[in-house]
């Protein structure tokens, strides 16, 4: 075998064209080539010798060491003797190299395919100009939806499929995704969330034997009409979530007993110091009082634009009429017109990396006189606290401005309880959010940090639905996990049997798709691969800018030909 490359490497050698030459120029490589000396006829497969004329095709090929390469190719065309064919006269064709009328290569339209698929246009543009394959993004979009569409004839049978909703836009208008389970590849994506177009799909595709999908009623509708004879299983993550919600709604309605007290601390100590930047003695007063000023500013500018919005509420102006005079969104309005006083900002459940997560310590501290805030962030670091000094400078800075000749005074190192200085049992006090609380009742014992069981531990004290609540919620998990459908209608029961509305309410629901819950318990297969593909789906929508239609995007997210040499799973 030699290892020297010669000018016929650069031809294929699956259509036996002979070499005539080859020249460079500044464009690249110019390569002639001849055809062979017999052709078949493509209707009637004869061959033939009979030769009718000749002309010239240019095709665009792999560059070569960065340079273009382009295929002048002198072919024939023949007379078919057979007598039968209605096809006279016909070019010589060049098998799977090149496709009729086709200016590129295959190869060439592979490259094309698979950097476009996984670029987008102009993305692509770039990156094949610098690898010497120039294409417009107009022109690769196009070959990418002309293959989506050539891919609807020739698609595999389908035994799971997996459904769910995606979000044109979030709140308004839905289409819907359905991947191919056993592949892990999007089977088709709908341009609606409609369960008539479920159905008709459903009904092109009688083969299937398995649909998974979320809770929700219309995909179930859907189901049912196009494909009888399919299996129907519920996500077991959403029957999980659908349990949670169910929770978080039953405590909002015992929002009361989520108010927790204070919890005392022990005597026995020790002393732990912290060192503090120099740098983080203390926040400048007039940044805060620039900065509260901002906050007042805009809190008075919001009152006013709100007692707007009522007054002309209370005119008899309609909602819209009140959008087009004050330039308020309509959610808000909305809102408004509901409230008789302007609702304050929802804050977020404070955390261990937050001063606020032990304000109760803080203020009983402050009250005891200790301003300090060296020796205070010793005492909250050994209840827990996770945050930096200048966290804690910025909360203690309003305080401060309260006493603006504060001098530190000369005290003994702060002292806390071992149990404390552990971080094993931080303050939890306060009001507990719904969601928190249906968060920490839902998650499992070796899951808690310390401070959440310490709130576990609270709530079952002050609620005493949070804790038949929590005893529920973590037989159900195992009821999923070990999936025994008998053990299922034992904890329906108990459900209903422990009177609390919030658990009586789920199992009505799940008496309506019983079925789809005990296959749930029965198959593995689950809607995970579906969420997946939504959140690629997302991402393709923010690389094209929100901007692509549906068909460059259904073309975009199915995969790429199995059959095709330069594809990779």
């Amino acid at each position: 075998m030699s290892n020297e490359l010669s000018a016929q490497d650069l031809l294929p050698p699956e259509i036996g064209l002979t070499l005539l030459g080859f020249e460079k120029s500044e464009q690249g490589w110019l390569v002639r080539a001849e055809g062979r000396t017999r052709s078949e006829c493509p209707s009637c497969r004869t061959q033939s010798t009979a030769r009718h004329s000749r002309y010239w095709r240019q095709l665009q090929d792999l560059p070569v060491q960065g340079k273009r390469v382009a295929l002048q190719l002198r072919l024939s065309r023949w007379r078919c003797r057979n007598r039968e064919c209605e096809q006279a006269i016909f070019r010589e064709r060049l098998g799977e190299v090149v496709a009729p009328w086709a200016r590129r290569t295959s190869r060439v339209e592979e490259v094309l395919l698979l950097v476009g698929h996984r670029t987008g246009g102009r993305a692509a543009e770039f990156l094949l100009k610098r690898l010497a394959m120039a294409v417009s993004d107009d022109t690769i979009l196009r070959r990418i939806k002309r293959r989506a569409r050539a891919a609807m004839h020739g698609e595999q049978r389908l035994r799971v499929v997996g459904v769910d909703d995606w979000a044109w836009k979030k709140g308004q208008t839905y289409g819907t995704i359905l991947v191919d389970l056993e592949r892990r590849t999007v089977a088709d994506l709908l341009p609606q969330r409609s369960a008539d177009q479920l159905a008709e799909w459903l009904k092109q595709h009688p083969e299937v034997e398995v649909i998974t999908r979320d809770r929700f009623g219309l995909y179930a509708g859907g189901a049912r009409r196009g494909a009888p004879q399919a299996r129907q299983v519920a996500d077991r993550f959403h029957l999980l979530l659908n349990l949670r919600e169910a929770v978080e709604k039953e405590l909002a309605r015992q929002r009361r007993r989520l108010a927790l007290p204070p919890v005392e601390q022990e005597d026995q100590s020790v002393t732990k110091t912290v060192p503090v930047p120099a740098s983080c003695s203390r926040a400048n007063p007039e940044v805060q009082t620039h900065k509260r000023q901002l906050v007042a500013e805009r809190w008075r500018a919001k009152k006013e634009l709100f007692a707007r919005v009522r007054a002309l509420h209370l005119s008899g102006r309609s909602a819209s009429s009140i959008v087009r005079a004050t330039g308020v969104g309509r959610r808000r309005v909305d809102k408004w017109i509901r409230c008789t006083q302007l609702p304050t900002r929802n804050e977020m459940e404070p955390k261990p990396t937050s001063p606020r997560f032990f304000a109760a310590h803080l203020q009983r501290r402050w009250a005891e006189g200790c301003h300090e805030g060296p020796r205070l962030l010793t005492e909250i670091r050994a209840l827990g606290y996770r945050g930096c000094y200048s966290s804690l400078a910025k909360f203690l800075a309003r305080w401060r401005d309260h006493e603006p000749e504060l001098k530190p005074k000369s005290r003994p190192p702060a002292s806390v309880s071992l149990r404390q200085q552990a971080g094993v049992h931080p303050t939890v006090s306060g009001q507990i959010s719904p969601l928190v609380a249906a968060a920490l009742l839902s998650k499992p014992r070796p899951l808690l940090t310390g401070w959440q069981a310490a709130k576990v531990e609270a709530l079952k004290k002050a609620c005493p639905d949070f804790a038949r609540m929590r005893s529920l919620v973590m037989s159900f998990r195992g009821i999923l996990q070990s999936g025994k459908a008998a053990t299922l209608a034992r904890w329906m029961k108990k459900a209903v049997a422990s009177g609390i509305y919030g658990m009586k309410r789920f199992v009505r629901k799940l008496n309506h798709d019983l079925a789809a819950v005990k296959n749930a318990l029965r198959e593995s297969w689950s809607n995970g691969p579906v969420e997946g593909h939504i959140n690629r789906l997302k991402t393709l929508k923010r690389q094209m800018y929100g901007r692509a239609g549906f068909e460059l995007l259904r073309a975009r997210l199915l995969p790429m030909s199995r059959g095709s040499s330069l594809h990779r799973k």
